[in-house]
């Protein structure tokens, strides 16, 4: 353990469980958000979301051992409202994401953080860690070169802070290629590698390859363990639009490779988001909670706790008595 560092090593605690696993629930979506009410989301009031996101918040944080909140309408409200329960952990999301109708389809995957929200005013608020999508392809050199640079930068700023930073990289195809190809999972793998040599303390990764049948299953458990090796920071799932059936069986591969949790969205409460009559919005909340506490039990009975990768030191033998005076210099 780098005994610089320690600040980072609490904050990692302070999102897992007791046990060491990541149980996130990701409510930091921006536009696709706002879509599940109105397809024109310019019509979606802001009063709206941040009642629908505080409402979900408050019904997922028994279950989770951290939030995934985004600035605009969740993260400074979860903490005003004490919607936030104290012993759970909050990632605050720096991307600023914009949705384009040009090639590819889909967000924009020119990377950029959020303008005037930092790494330094989330630490303000008391958040346990950042996290930053980059939508990534290495062989699209120039973007990728400015991708690398701005999660180098991103890095510096975490370390003098000691804020843990989870880096999201999400493969995209380009023209008629296939989503499922078997270049697909090799990308996921090397794109989480590259981030982790950069620094980046958690990587949160797409499932490297599919579950439609037991031919593709073995083959993505594969690239599981692949990305598991190519990994010294802990690795967790994100669900990715993926149904909530299928996400599951996706958390079991991967913990069995050495996933330490998940970063999860749609997949637990895509259903209890929108203009939904109040009972059933009720019992997709409550389905929620139940969607949380199985995909739980899945992590713990097959993944590998955070803490198995920064192992702890011997106190007497790293630690004088007079490390404290010395110690972030």
């Amino acid at each position: 353990m780098d005994l610089q560092r320690l600040g980072t090593v609490r904050r990692l605690a302070r999102l897992t469980s007791a046990d060491g696993y990541f149980l996130v629930a990701a409510l930091d979506h921006p536009e696709n958000y706002l879509a599940l009410f109105d397809k024109d989301v310019a019509r979606v009031p802001y009063e709206v979301v941040v009642r629908s996101k505080l409402e979900l918040a408050a019904a997922l944080a028994p279950y989770s051992s951290a939030l995934l909140l985004d600035p605009v309408w969740s993260h400074g409200q979860a903490i005003a409202t004490r919607t936030l329960p104290g012993p759970v952990g909050v990632i605050a999301a720096l991307d600023m994401l914009r949705y384009t109708p040009d090639e590819p389809p889909g967000w924009d995957p020119e990377t950029r953080l959020r303008p005037g929200w930092t790494p330094e005013k989330a630490a303000l608020l008391g958040a346990d860690g950042v996290k930053l999508v980059v939508i990534y392809r290495a062989d699209r050199t120039g973007l990728a070169a400015r991708q690398r640079a701005l999660v180098a930068e991103l890095v510096a700023s975490c370390r003098a802070l000691q804020l843990p930073l989870v880096i999201e990289p999400i493969w995209y195809p380009l023209g008629d290629e296939e989503v499922r190809a078997p270049r697909r999972a090799a990308a996921i793998v090397a794109a989480a590698a590259e981030f982790a040599a950069l620094g980046a303390d958690i990587l949160k990764v797409q499932f490297p390859g599919s579950v439609g049948s037991v031919a593709s299953r073995a083959a993505a458990a594969d690239a599981a363990r692949e990305l598991d090796a190519a990994l010294s920071v802990p690795w967790v799932l994100l669900s990715e639009g993926a149904g909530y059936d299928d996400f599951a069986v996706q958390m079991e591969i991967a913990a069995g490779a050495g996933a330490s949790g998940y970063i999860a969205g749609r997949a637990v409460w895509g259903d209890a988001v929108g203009d939904i009559p109040e009972a059933e919005r009720l019992r997709a909340l409550a389905r929620a909670g139940e969607r949380l506490t199985a995909l739980n039990k899945i992590v713990r009975g097959y993944g590998r706790p955070w803490f198995e990768r920064i192992p702890a030191d011997p106190v007497p033998s790293t630690l004088a008595p007079d490390w404290y005076g010395s110690y972030g210099g």
